[in-house]
């Protein structure tokens, strides 16, 4: 299966053309100008994943660094292998990697005010093609624990 090609960092800014083949995920949230600094520390690290449910890296993400997230599905444990391909003062953002059951690039950005979370995806092989429908299901269920993340950081800080 030939997986299609993309710019690496493609999510570092708002998705003007997706691949074919792939698909978008977008979910953005206001941030009050009283939870930025925390809303930004947050997503400048990996406990921003570990709050949605995630093992992650210990060392923060710094571009180029590999690791591997992890979750349970259904009693099981997938290792999600992945690269980081950016990370600034507004978020970062991350690739998959052999391996992972999506291929494609996932970030969280927080600028102007806004906290966003973006993917671009596709099954990455034709086993997990094979049950797309629920990786879809799960992304979105993923992106919507994202925002739910950041507003509860939003309303501690409040």
């Amino acid at each position: 299966m030939t997986l299609p090609r993309y710019e690496r960092g493609v999510t570092r800014h708002p998705l003007v053309d997706v691949p074919a083949g792939m698909r978008a995920e977008e979910r953005a949230v206001p941030v009050p100008s009283a939870a930025r600094d925390a809303v930004g520390a947050l997503i400048r690290s990996w406990e921003f994943k570990r709050r949605v449910g995630f093992g992650t890296p210990e060392a923060p993400p710094v571009a180029g660094q590999v690791g591997v997230l992890s979750t349970r599905v259904l009693g099981v444990n997938l290792r999600e292998p992945v690269r980081v391909v950016w990370a600034d003062g507004h978020g970062f953002g991350y690739e998959t990697r052999p391996g992972h059951p999506i291929y494609g690039e996932e970030s969280f950005v927080l600028e102007d005010g806004v906290f966003t979370a973006r993917s671009i995806s596709r099954p990455s092989t034709v086993f997990w093609r094979m049950l797309g429908p629920a990786l879809r299901a799960m992304q979105r269920s993923t992106h919507a624990r994202y925002v739910r993340v950041v507003q509860a950081e939003i309303a501690r800080v409040a």
